[in-house]
């Protein structure tokens, strides 16, 4: 299990008071076993070390009050994005792959992100939905606010609609849309994909993966069957340092793909690996009708993991 950020600054205060109070031990010993203070005694000296002694007890009381006992701001390690547009069952869905991980997840919305940004977190995954909605609400500032988190180290998972948002250039049926998109992706993103299903339906599609020397994509199966619902295909742009990990079948076009931005790693995908379409876990029934020939969660949490820099189980 990962740890929030409050829970890690409470280990850090416990190891540190731990050795202030073998620092404060050492000390009593030390001042009353200097020669002749055993025999003779310095009242003046023990007298200083029992309050010296005293008041570090009574402050780490206090701090540990306070760190136990007040709410941490965040106590989660990936964030959702959850704001206008965000397609409800997408949500449900990451949050239920999340905790079965053993993540600790919060949904935000726009307000956060642009006013207090990410920093309490490890990882933002933007789900499926209208990415205009999310270029229209999350402001310059909290645009510039996403990068500089995960420029400092953190993850982005974008999975259909957080895909186009991510990219530099968004084309919805054919046309360029007038919005201003975060451009962590140096590329473009166009769908939906009518060769694999005429825009408005969706489907089940083939996803080849490519690449097995990334830790993503490391003992994966040669193809994984995904539900695609009006997904980007993912152009980078020429000499980008992208890293494609899988293409649709069916076009030929990238599907998913991984990169380094800055100190911080981004993955995005077309299809939607969160919905579990033949099981119940997911806790939405759209899909339902298909059959997925396995879960794509075990995939997801090797981006999770290559995402936060931990290693594969």
């Amino acid at each position: 299990m990962f740890l929030a950020g409050g829970q890690r600054r409470v280990v850090i205060i416990k190891k540190l008071s731990h050795i202030l109070l073998i620092f404060i031990c050492r000390l009593r010993i030390t001042w009353r076993w200097k020669k002749g203070s055993h025999k003779s005694g310095n009242p003046m000296k023990r007298r200083t070390v029992g309050l010296l002694a005293f008041l570090s007890s009574l402050v780490l009381i206090i701090v540990f009050m306070i760190d136990y006992n007040t709410p941490s701001p965040t106590q989660a390690d990936i964030a959702i994005y959850a704001g206008r547009g965000t397609w409800d069952d997408s949500v449900q869905a990451i949050r239920n792959m999340l905790e079965w991980m053993n993540c600790t997840v919060e949904t935000l919305d726009a307000q956060h992100i642009n006013n207090i940004g990410l920093s309490a977190f490890r990882v933002l995954c933007v789900p499926g939905g209208n990415m205009y909605d999310y270029a229209q609400d999350i402001t310059l500032r909290g645009k510039e606010n996403i990068r500089d988190f995960v420029h400092n180290g953190g993850g982005y998972i974008g999975i259909c609609g957080g895909a186009y948002f991510a990219s530099e250039e968004v084309y919805w049926r054919g046309s360029q849309l007038s919005m201003t998109p975060l451009s962590l992706f140096p590329g473009r993103a166009a769908g939906p994909i009518d060769e694999i299903m005429a825009y408005p339906n969706y489907t089940m599609t083939r996803v080849n993966v490519l690449n097995q020397a990334h830790p993503i994509i490391t003992s994966e199966r040669d193809a994984e069957s995904m539900l695609y619902y009006w997904g980007p295909a993912l152009t980078p742009n020429a000499n980008a340092n992208i890293t494609i990990l899988g293409n649709y079948d069916i076009s030929n076009q990238a599907a998913m793909l991984a990169l380094e931005y800055g100190h911080g790693k981004v993955f995005l995908i077309g299809t939607h690996p969160e919905i579990e379409e033949d099981s119940d876990r997911d806790e939405v029934s759209f899909g339902d009708e298909f059959d997925d020939h396995g879960s794509e969660w075990n995939f997801m949490q090797k981006v999770i993991l290559w995402c936060t820099e931990e290693e594969n189980p």
